[in-house]
């Protein structure tokens, strides 16, 4: 069968129609962002020059490890990109003489939207001298001339400046499937001073190449010599040492021990508190147990929640109070009489016997964790010892041990230094050639305002459909019937729409105020729905209740019996919810008697007719009683349903939510069906299907779910397609 909502896109669409506010709000959050972007770019121009970049590698001294370097390239891009080769850079074109030369003919420029967008920067802080990370954004390049001919400034300063805004100029990219090219590039508003610095970049990356190796002084070989004979004196003195002291304490396998003694022993003082704990809350029961009888045993928590003993005193509850009833009717030695005073006697006796086999088990258990606590304790001590014993022999081996590892390693690596050094002396490592030179570029980097407007919009919108997918997948709450009967399985009656402001004053009775309206025709299609709920029979005997307050309950049993009196079906209406009555104030009944004041035996049934319906009778709560989940479980609730069964075709009975109070549970077992309200976008379905499973553990029938306030325009096109014509045909129709 072909579901609507198994179109992905129609969903998505859907999502997108419920969260439309937030999507709005988000764009028109970045709309002026988005505007002061746009038009305050300034045109930007990009130098690239080609490199090639080569490791050196010796033919005499080559192993396999060194023909790949994945971290060559990425640290010649440091060198590149260092404040070294931008300051060699700076030096060699004299900017700190010529660079107001390159920025003679421009200008800033000057509107209000730069205006604006330079007060946003300044609000947040935002840095105008560009970042390596935003060398790629023509807003952050370096668009003024610095004034270096202001102040008392040296020529070291002025040069520090100017490199430092070389270096933020400075990109290098790498492809790894053109080996070793690399592209240079420079971004900057002057397309000749972006040539010019591409172009020495280069150069003054060879020469700091070359500073780089000339710092290798002949003393560092020297002093790696001079210390290379004492090393080795110092490790074969701390070899012989160790030797002699494996041969005295017969210290040959050493492995791991040391690290497995603490876990063994922590392990093992683990079991042993927990087998310790265990015996003093055993030892505690069982002496408790062994001092009273068995009677007073029934008090005690281990025995009264035993499955068994529980199960028993039920019986016994249950044969006395038949006694009792079978004692007003009949004499002593009545065969009935006698027969259950026997059973009596033999439920006793089996609860005695259950409770000494109680006793004995607490007793058992106690006995084996002794025996258990017993052994860890042994096995504790021996740990211990074995530990102590091998840890004072590890202590000096160990030390002795580092010394060896740590000349050893000094050693090894004065003698690789000293080799690698005489190989490389005289050669450079790195090998640089310039492929392809900068050329002045002709046309600016930056793509206008346009470009930038379709992309801030776009951006905002994907922010605010992102905000509205993540609030959507957050709100775990019921919308629909479809996703609710999908993902809980629960049977749905029907929906009712969310209540207009003009019908809010008489929503309690709006379908015989507004019998013409949409919330009125889904009452109508709730009441066919439980006239067709079964094929022999529709249900007589109807509870409503909802998770929590606020779910709309009482308006739905209102409305649903103003609904089915109006098919000419003799209903009475209960207020079950003898905590918080409500509906003798809608119909303005007398309240002293009612339900609550039949249940006690204080009165008879009370019912009243409802004055606006022909076929409507209410049965009120009541006043309020001290107990009213006691006042339910009695037999006159069954007593009071089966009287009134008599008179009327249907009985719908209001009572309390479910996860409140247990008033709800009482009703529901003494009713033939039960009827679920929820409210759509505040129930959720974690509470649904707690109400739900509330009600089937205790065998109670529930005949569906009913989602209430569902604002059909938030909701997908369907529903408010079908509500809106069909609502608007019906008023039509009937003239209203």
């Amino acid at each position: 069968m072909y579901k609507e909502d198994e179109n992905p896109i129609k969903q998505y669409l859907n999502v997108v129609l419920r969260r439309k506010n937030i999507i709005l709000l988000i764009f028109l959050v970045c709309l002026p962002f988005v505007l002061i972007k746009a038009f305050s770019g300034i045109p930007v121009y990009k130098a690239t020059a080609k490199l090639m970049i080569k490791k050196n590698y010796n033919p005499g001294f080559i192993s396999q490890y060194q023909f790949y370097d994945p971290y060559f390239l990425k640290t010649q891009t440091q060198l590149i990109t260092s404040s070294k080769v931008a300051t060699k850079v700076a030096e060699t074109l004299n900017l700190d003489e010529t660079y107001n030369r390159y920025f003679e003919n421009k200008q800033p420029a000057s509107s209000i939207l730069n205006k604006v967008f330079n007060w946003f920067q300044n609000l947040f802080s935002f840095a105008k001298t560009p970042l390596k990370s935003e060398i790629n954004d023509p807003v952050n390049i370096i668009t003024e001339k610095p004034d270096v001919a202001e102040g008392q400034k040296n020529d070291q300063e002025k040069i520090a400046t100017l490199s430092q805004k070389v270096r933020s100029g400075i990109a290098v990219e790498s492809d790894m499937e053109n080996g070793n090219i690399v592209n240079v590039s420079f971004t900057s508003t002057s397309p000749i001073f972006a040539a010019t610095v591409v172009n020495t970049v280069a150069s003054a990356y060879r020469q700091f190449l070359m500073g780089m190796k000339m710092e290798t002084s002949t003393q560092s070989l020297e002093w790696m010599k001079s210390n290379t004979d004492s090393e080795r004196a110092k490790l074969e003195a701390s070899e012989r040492k160790l030797r002699e002291y494996k041969k005295q304490h017969d210290i040959y396998t050493v492995g791991d021990q040391e690290a497995i003694f603490p876990k063994k022993i922590a392990q093992i003082s683990s079991n042993l508190t927990q087998a310790q704990a265990n015996v003093n809350e055993l030892e505690a029961v069982y002496q408790e147990i062994r001092r009273i009888t068995p009677e007073e045993a029934l008090n005690l928590p281990l025995v009264a929640d035993n499955p068994t003993v529980t199960n028993l005193r039920q019986q016994l509850i249950q044969k006395e109070q038949e006694i009792n009833t079978l004692s007003k009717s009949l004499g002593p030695k009545h065969p009935k009489m006698i027969r259950a005073k026997k059973d009596l006697v033999a439920l006793n006796e089996k609860l005695d016997n259950e409770i000494v086999d109680v006793i004995q088990s607490v007793k058992n258990r106690y006995e084996l964790a002794r025996q258990k606590a017993k052994k860890s304790q042994a096995l504790l001590d021996e740990a211990k010892q074995n530990a102590a014993l091998m840890s004072d022999k590890l202590i000096q081996f160990e030390i002795l041990n580092r010394d060896v590892e740590v000349h050893r390693l000094l050693y090894d690596r004065l003698l690789s230094r000293i080799k690698e050094f005489n190989i490389t002396e005289t050669q450079l490592e790195v090998e640089v050639w310039v492929i392809e030179n900068a050329e002045t570029p002709k046309t600016p980097i930056t793509k206008g305002p346009k470009r930038a407007l379709m992309l801030g919009i776009l951006l905002s919108l994907a922010a605010g459909i992102g905000l509205a997918f993540f609030l959507d997948y957050m709100d775990n709450t019921l919308k629909t019937a479809e996703d609710t009967e999908e993902r809980l399985g629960i049977p749905i009656l029907g929906m009712v729409p969310l209540i207009k402001k003009e019908d809010e004053s008489h929503i309690e009775t709006i379908v015989s105020k507004n019998p013409g309206s949409t919330i009125s025709e889904a009452y109508k299609a709730i009441r066919t729905a439980l006239l067709l709920s079964s094929p022999d029979a529709s249900p007589e005997i109807i509870l409503v209740s909802s998770m929590n307050q606020g779910a709309g309950k009482t308006v739905t049993s209102l409305n649903l019996a103003i609904a089915l009196a109006q098919s000419e079906k003799k209903v009475l209406l209960v207020d079950g919810d003898m905590r918080r009555s409500r509906i003798h104030k809608i119909f303005d009944i007398d309240n002293t008697s009612g339900l609550s004041t039949y249940l006690a035996g204080q009165s008879d049934i009370m019912t009243f007719p409802s004055g606006s319906e022909k076929y409507l009778d209410i049965a009120p709560a009541g006043p309020v009683p001290p107990n009213p989940s006691e006042l339910l479980s009695f037999a006159r609730l069954n007593t009071f349903i089966q009287t009134v069964k008599q008179q009327y075709d249907f009985i719908i009975i209001d009572s309390p939510p479910l996860l409140n109070v247990s008033d709800a549970h009482l009703i529901s077992k003494a009713v033939e069906q039960t009827i679920i309200v929820a409210r759509s976008g505040v129930s959720t379905y974690e509470s649904v299907a707690r109400a739900y499973n509330m009600l089937t553990n205790i065998n109670s029938s529930v005949l569906g779910l009913i989602i209430n306030a569902v604002d059909i325009k938030k909701e997908n096109y369907y529903y408010s397609r079908y509500y809106g014509s069909y609502g608007y045909y019906k008023n039509n129709y009937t003239g209203t």
